[in-house]
């Protein structure tokens, strides 16, 4: 029993990368293919015996081989770790100086001279510390042995309640409608929606945030229709519960290959700081389990760890297996999101770049050509089949300041500093070798893309301004904070034992008094619930089952946000005004619904004859509305609509139905 639970994060995390690899290769094919998805799902069913049995005999394979080792191999080299104060203040006194500056010229700081101040002795802290521990050891601390019985069960019941807790968060993203609607459509009608399907039927061409890449919402709408449940609960109370198990324990596993001594408190720290700093919309914890169910989110908080844990894995011991795993994590995240298409070469860049240094030639070659291959070979397909890889990948936004880039993956202020701290002086927290390489690969090629001028002429030349934003993605923060937590430096005898108690509840009380939680604005629900109000959801099924005249509804936006989750078979007007993005927001199609969205909101008066012309327009047959908005019942006849239907309070609603009969338009 110990030893099955010992091994269950490797297992499930390694067999989560596995199976949704092998997803991801059949749904790619079947672009060519064109096959239904259910039938895509039956041959992904029906593959993975065969892929379990092949790890199985790898597995196999090399518990053998490490067995064979036992005993043969001699007594691992000694360290030559130069010894003294002068030598302790050259190791650590510059490295953590500098990062500790770095960190609050950054954080504290405004203006350009305190931003080139953090980014100048950035680098100093990375590149010192690098050096340092060349000349220092040429060889690192041992390898951990694997996760302790003891370690496992606190770890397990880490990701069990956080599976739970996630069911019980009802915080709205206002992306819900194209994720989840996107799985409700292939739940629905087996179809892939590969052009527009929140404004048409599949009229109008894609917009630029449904790129037939990622495979993950397809995955839940399959799994949705062959288990019969509705795709949003599908997405709510069965993949989100397992998407929040996976992240944890990959988070487990970096924090263990890394950790320089007591893993679990690491673990633990980095833990409260996801939970604690989580607040702020578009910050790095914020994709955790707040938003779990994007596979941008599960790609930050699971897929990055583990990258670095394959390649910590396979510079360690040359495992064949490490580097496999990783090869198919570069598949497993194009599945997942289009950001992978940029940020895994770029990890792959941070990480070799230290190799290169070091003259590691083949092991930088195999590294970057494992995490990139799939990636680069996509996003090239990507620009080929839809004229730009960065039509591929907008997310509508130009490249925000730089220290707003760093804000939303590091914070400002005090949690700035703390973050900042972590990634600067990473390479001096982390256990010696591989582990202090890779994070000062990471740390120095974030540090150098923030140098002012660097991202902005790469958006220019590349076409990807628009995610560059997330960029300090690539630096497992969590883990990094949490390694603070064990920080000792050399020689200072009893005040070590004194910060082994002190400096983790400083953290803590940090994070609590300065951090917003996840359940900031009292999202957190009585009972498990979809990550829409009731009363909301309530109302998008209850127009669902009214008797509508064909046509488009007209509602106010929040619920017509709320009526692709539940059903595409009632068309609305608006699912979300930023996606008009794609199709000219100063055209009349996007105008039009523009206004429309303004007059079911009851926002401002809107002249009754421009409310007609474009109700004839898009071809609206149906109006609900609040029963506080009286301009829409006052304009009801001369729009030509009648009351057929109301509800009662709460969602006290009225609608009205047109008395001819209309006929959309097919695009702007």
């Amino acid at each position: 029993m110990n030893v099955s639970v010992s091994a269950a994060p490797v297992v499930l995390t390694d067999a989560a990368v596995v199976g949704f690899a092998l997803w991801t290769l059949l749904y790619h094919l079947n672009l060519v293919l064109g096959l239904r998805p259910s039938v895509v799902f039956v041959a992904w069913v029906l593959t993975l015996p065969v892929a379990a049995y092949v790890g199985w005999r790898v597995g196999r394979r090399r518990d053998r081989r490490l067995a064979g080792e036992v005993g043969t191999a001699g007594p691992a080299p000694a360290s030559p770790v130069e010894t003294g104060r002068a030598a302790s203040l050259r190791r650590y006194a510059l490295p953590i100086g500098a990062g500790i500056g770095a960190a609050l010229f950054a954080a504290l700081g405004s203006g350009s001279l305190s931003w080139w101040l953090a980014v100048i002795l950035g680098s100093v802290a990375v590149i010192s510390a690098w050096v340092s521990s060349r000349r220092s050891t040429e060889s690192g601390d041992p390898a951990p042995t694997g996760t302790t019985p003891a370690q496992a069960y606190v770890v397990m019941l880490a990701a069990l309640a956080a599976a739970v807790f996630s069911t019980f968060i009802a915080r709205v993203s206002l992306d819900d409608v194209f994720y989840v609607g996107k799985s409700v459509w292939v739940a629905e009608r087996d179809q892939i929606p590969y052009r527009d399907f929140l404004f048409t039927e599949g009229v109008l061409p894609a917009g630029s945030a449904n790129p037939p890449v990622p495979s993950f919402e397809v995955f839940i709408g399959a799994l949705a229709r062959v288990l019969h449940v509705h795709a949003a609960s599908t997405t709510w109370y069965i993949v989100l519960p397992l998407l929040a198990v996976f992240a944890v324990l990959a988070l487990w596993r970096l924090v263990q290959r890394w950790a320089p001594r007591r893993p679990l408190l690491v673990f633990g720290v980095a833990l409260t700081y996801i939970v604690l700093v989580a607040g702020y919309p578009d910050a790095l914890n914020t994709y955790h389990l707040p938003r779990l169910t994007q596979g941008k989110s599960v790609f930050v908080h699971a897929l990055i760890p583990l990258a670095w844990v394959y390649l910590t894995d396979f510079l360690e011991t040359r495992s064949r297996r490490a580097l496999v795993l990783l090869g198919l994590l570069s598949v497993a995240a194009v599945g997942l999101t289009t950001t992978a298409v940029i940020l895994l070469p770029l990890l792959a860049v941070a990480a070799v770049s230290m190799l290169v240094l070091t003259r590691r030639w083949r092991d930088a070659a195999l590294c970057f050509a494992a995490a990139s291959t799939y990636p680069l070979l996509v996003g090239v397909g990507a620009r080929f089949a839809s004229g730009g890889l960065d039509e591929a990948v907008a997310t509508y936004i130009e490249l925000r300041p730089l220290r707003t880039i760093y804000e939303l993956t590091l914070w400002l202020g005090i949690l700035g500093v703390i973050a900042g701290i972590a990634m600067w002086c990473g390479p001096v927290l982390l256990r010696r070798g591989v582990p202090r390489v890779l994070v000062a690969g990471a740390a120095l090629t974030v540090t150098l893309l923030l140098v002012p001028g660097v991202a902005a002429t790469a958006g220019g030349l590349t076409g990807l301004t628009a995610v560059l934003w997330r960029i300090p993605w690539i630096v497992p923060v969590p883990a990094l904070v949490g390694m603070l937590a064990v920080l000792r430096p050399p020689r200072w005898g009893v005040l070590n034992r004194v910060l082994a108690v002190v400096l983790p509840a400083v953290l803590v009380l940090v994070f609590a008094v300065y951090g917003s939680p996840m359940w900031t604005a009292n999202v957190v629900q009585a009972e498990p619930s979809w990550r829409m109000p009731e009363t909301r959801k309530d109302v998008a099924f209850w127009i669902t089952r009214l008797d509508r005249p064909p046509g488009l509804v007209l509602a106010p936006t929040p619920v017509m946000r709320a009526l692709p989750q539940v059903t595409t078979r009632v068309r609305v007007v608006m699912a979300r005004d930023l996606y008009l993005t794609d199709y000219d927001m100063e055209s009349q199609f996007s105008q039009d619904r523009l206004l429309l969205g303004r007059f079911a909101d009851g926002t401002e008066a809107v002249p009754v004859s421009d409310v007609k012309a474009a109700m004839g327009r898009v071809g609206v047959s149906v109006v609900c509305v609040w029963k506080n908005n009286r301009a829409v019942a006052d304009a009801a006849p001369a729009l030509g609509f009648e009351r057929f239907a109301s509800r009662k309070s709460p969602g006290g609603m009225y609608c009205y139905r047109s008395k001819e009969p209309v006929t959309p338009v097919s695009g702007p």
